[in-house]
């Protein structure tokens, strides 16, 4: 009889220590599933700011380009300009020169007669070329203004960026 009893007290120790681990297991079971949900709203977060510095990389890689274009669109018209306002001196120093010679006096009836239609002709080159050459200028102007925005556009996008990389810095450093 004496084992009845000593099995008694061996099953309710026994119980009882089992029912105290259960208590550790729900709390173990209950920080663990706590920690699994911040991993993922973690994760989530993480994949979503790679998400959106991919979609500002790409931006920043189009908006590069436009900016590539506006500035070759400037080079361009910065180089006719420069061509037109040369042909417009060249064309303005043959009409002085031969205003000049004209002027002089010293010229025969017949020089003059060939010398005025080539004047008057190269007068109104001479106009053409101004308008020409203020046109370009306007061009230029508004080809320097359109690289301004295209630049600012493309410092604010890697401001953008930047913002992000502190952004992911912060959640890589908070774990």
């Amino acid at each position: 009889m004496k084992t009845i009893p000593l099995a008694l007290t061996l099953f309710v120790t026994s119980v009882g220590f089992c029912q105290q681990p259960a208590a550790n297991d729900h709390d173990t079971l209950e920080s663990l599933l706590v920690e699994v949900r911040q991993l993922r709203a973690a994760i989530q977060a993480m994949t979503v700011a790679s998400q959106r510095v991919q979609i500002a990389l790409s931006q920043l890689q189009i908006q590069d380009a436009a900016v590539a274009r506006a500035t070759q669109r400037l080079d361009t018209t910065h180089s006719k300009c420069v061509g037109a306002e040369a042909n417009r001196q060249h064309t303005t120093m043959e009409v002085q020169r031969l205003q000049t010679v004209l002027d002089s006096g010293t010229l025969q009836d017949s020089q003059t007669k060939e010398i005025q239609p080539r004047l008057t002709e190269l007068k109104g080159i001479l106009d053409t070329q101004a308008a020409e050459a203020q046109s370009c200028q306007t061009a230029e102007g508004e080809a320097s203004g359109q690289l301004q925005n295209e630049q600012t556009k493309l410092a604010a996008l890697q401001e953008r960026i930047e913002g992000l990389d502190k952004s992911l810095e912060k959640l890589s450093g908070a774990q």
